[in-house]
């Protein structure tokens, strides 16, 4: 009997257009109603998520940050992973001296801080995500409480060079590109398979119980570890050989056709 259903968003809940179809929004809608949990996990901070999902399940638990920080479905946090706030401001303070033609976003729980509204890069990840940002300097960084992420923006070339220079200066952090002109800086240890774990602990349910979406490398950990783990036909074929449960693509309700197949069990 499966409890929980974890989904990745970009690529795996939403299609090409940035939408949840009808038929996938039908069968959640059935899953929940049944007492079934539906997650979504995802790189994105809580409000880029919320509304993919508030007009037809506005109230679910939510893995932003990749698993950085987990919340209920009430919003409160049942775990927070941040990075070092001196961290993301030294990096920030680099970036501004060194390398102004980078911009850099500042995410800390439902807040999203980035340099410049008006740069090119943060204006377009505005559009993507369908929020505005908080325009912010360098000195308001320090008053955060707590770091969950770092995005940095620029031309492919540019990020390539920054990211080499900061894995050497801060090699206890987690710095990858997410994107070729995207590289993502998070605390160590960020996985969506240890989120996945402490959202089925938290709901005391046995992760055996538990099925996952997702269409790429960063979900591969979370597909793994829940009892079946479906990866989307618009996946890298390594992910798809490598779990081996194929599902249809995101534009052609891939989600869909698993979850109506277990509401029919």
């Amino acid at each position: 009997m499966v409890k929980i259903i974890f989904s990745d968003i970009d690529g795996t809940l939403i299609t090409n257009q940035l939408i949840v179809t009808q038929r996938t929004r039908d069968a959640l809608i059935r899953a929940v109603e049944k007492g079934i949990y539906f997650v979504p996990v995802s790189a994105r901070m809580p409000e880029a998520i919320k509304p993919i999902i508030k007009d037809f399940l506005p109230k679910t638990p939510i893995i932003s940050y990749n698993g950085a920080f987990i919340q209920d479905e009430n919003g409160k946090e049942i775990a927070s992973s941040p990075m070092p706030v001196q961290d993301g401001l030294e990096i920030c303070e680099y970036l501004e001296d060194r390398h102004p033609e980078i911009a850099w976003n500042v995410y800390s729980g439902e807040k999203w801080l980035s340099q410049d509204r008006s740069n090119k890069w943060i204006a377009r990840e505005e559009e993507v995500v369908g929020i505005p940002s908080q325009e912010s300097q360098l000195g308001d960084l320090k008053q955060l409480p707590e770091i969950h992420k770092l995005l940095l923006m620029g031309e492919p070339d540019d990020i390539l060079a920054v990211e080499e220079v900061l894995k050497d200066c801060y090699p206890d952090l987690s710095i990858a590109k997410s994107y070729p002109y995207y590289l993502e800086i998070m605390a160590s240890g960020i996985q969506k398979g240890k989120a996945v774990e402490q959202i089925s602990a938290h709901y005391g349910v046995p992760i055996t119980e538990t099925i996952a979406f997702g269409d790429n490398f960063n979900d591969l950990d979370m597909l793994e570890v829940v009892g079946q783990g479906y990866v989307m036909a618009n996946g890298p074929e390594a992910v798809r050989e490598a779990i081996g449960r194929i599902t249809a693509d995101n534009n052609n309700d891939g989600i869909a056709l698993v979850v109506e197949g277990l509401l029919e069990v």
